[in-house]
């Protein structure tokens, strides 16, 4: 909560930035997976904010936990794990636990990365509703992520032996594998394409806390210029680990109350940590590395999109994708429009799918998960497909502009079948 006087200075923060790019003592991966939730009696309405509070409440088998999102999604977060496989394994065991638990309680989760009922938050915490009423003071896009909105995120520790080498290998793949994963193909309200829409309306949300961090010599400062340039939308009033705040309704990035204050008082330390966790960089260090570019995803695609991610962390499979790789930092939005429909995602997808074939096998310590990756290659990546290829999502918001705007109708949209043997595995 902040203070009464200047208390913090360039020099304290940058302490805080630098431990998030710091080694770790065990190298460990986890996962994260959200879903949509529908009543089962009543898909376009929401769940009842009760019943999936039970949920969250109620002990898993693999230790995962459960959490609610703004809109009513479910996430489920692993427990970090010593590879990707115990990660896998275990995500899949409480998810179908969790699945069961759901449907007792007439509950069905779905793997959509967009949905796309009226965008009605079910959570009025005070760091939810200062985040809403910050996002619509430039349109509709971030109310959408907040509740409409699913994704797999994976995590996984700073190298050890290099902590900035997977920094720069996600940051290097993560525009190729928002291209291969693109699960949610959308036709928005102005009639544009989405292969990725969900990272469209990600795209449309206040820019100084979703884009990427710039690449530099030098991540943690970085990361620190980052942060202080973002906007402040909520102040914490009663302390760590306490809801209570205030929503800041004037525009303030971080250092200008850092060097101005602002009436509740100046910054501290603390308020800095809580800052950081309202930043959403597709990347985003933590102590350990967060990619969040992964649209929400069935099973199967889950399990090889994680094998992919911990593949391209590994020492030596860095150094050559680096070599080989062409550049798509300038392809974030693209990636999300396109897929692979560009040419250059696709040429890089082809290189990063032979270099995950020839080191998969030595990362998975089971022969079913390095077919699964196996599988997605082959049956999608190699025809330039995407798991969302099937058919287009009506989309009744225009993504197209700075901000997204409500749109009087919505285009007509024609159904697209997948070739025979492309479904989406589930």
């Amino acid at each position: 909560m902040p203070a009464a006087h200047r208390s913090i200075t360039y020099e304290k923060l940058r302490e805080v930035t630098d431990t998030t790019f710091a080694a770790t003592k065990d190298d460990l991966l986890g996962l994260e997976t959200e879903w949509a939730v529908h009543p089962v009696a009543d898909p376009v309405t929401r769940p009842d904010l009760g019943h999936l509070l039970t949920l969250a409440d109620s002990p898993l088998p693999e230790a995962g936990r459960v959490t609610v999102e703004p809109g009513g999604q479910i996430e489920l977060s692993s427990a970090p794990q010593p590879s990707v496989s115990d990660a896998i394994r275990a995500v899949d065991t409480d998810a179908a636990v969790l699945e069961q638990r759901l449907s007792r309680l007439g509950l069905r989760a779905e793997n959509r990365a967009v949905d796309v009922r009226d965008p009605i938050r079910i959570l009025d915490q005070p760091r939810y509703r200062a985040m809403n009423e910050h996002f619509d003071r430039q349109g509709v896009a971030g109310r959408w992520m907040m509740t409409n909105t699913s994704s797999v995120q994976v995590n996984i520790s700073n190298d050890p032996a290099d902590p900035l080498g997977r920094w720069r290998a996600l940051n290097l793949t993560a525009p190729v594998l928002i291209a291969m994963f693109a699960n949610s193909r959308a036709v928005d309200a102005s009639g544009a394409t989405w292969e990725s829409a969900r990272q469209g309306i990600w795209w449309n949300i206040d820019p100084t806390r979703t884009r990427p961090v710039p690449m530099s010599d030098d991540p943690s400062g970085s990361w620190l210029r980052y942060a202080l340039d973002a906007l402040v939308f909520f102040i914490p009033t009663e302390g760590p680990g306490r809801p209570g705040g205030a929503g800041v309704s004037k525009s303030m990035t971080f250092r200008q109350w850092m060097y101005r204050g602002h009436e509740l008082g100046w910054p501290t330390i603390d308020d800095f940590r809580y800052h950081l966790t309202t930043l959403f960089p597709p990347i985003r260090p933590r102590g350990w590395m967060e990619l969040r570019v992964l649209d929400a995803l069935p099973r199967a695609v889950r399990a090889a999109a994680a094998l992919a991610v911990a593949t391209i962390g590994q020492s030596g499979v860095r150094e050559e994708l680096h070599e080989r790789l062409p550049d798509t930092s300038d392809l974030w939005l693209d990636a999300a429009r396109y897929g692979l429909r560009h040419p250059r995602l696709a040429e890089a997808a082809t290189i990063l799918s032979s270099i995950l074939s020839a080191y998969a096998p030595e990362v998975a310590d089971t022969r079913e998960h390095v077919d699964l990756l196996d599988s997605f290659l082959e049956r999608f990546t190699a025809r330039h497909l995407t798991p969302g290829s099937r058919a287009w999502l009506p989309l009744p918001i225009d993504l197209t502009g700075a901000g997204v705007r409500r749109s009087p109708s919505t285009p007509p949209i024609t159904n697209l079948v997948a070739a025979p043997g492309l479904a989406c595995p589930t």
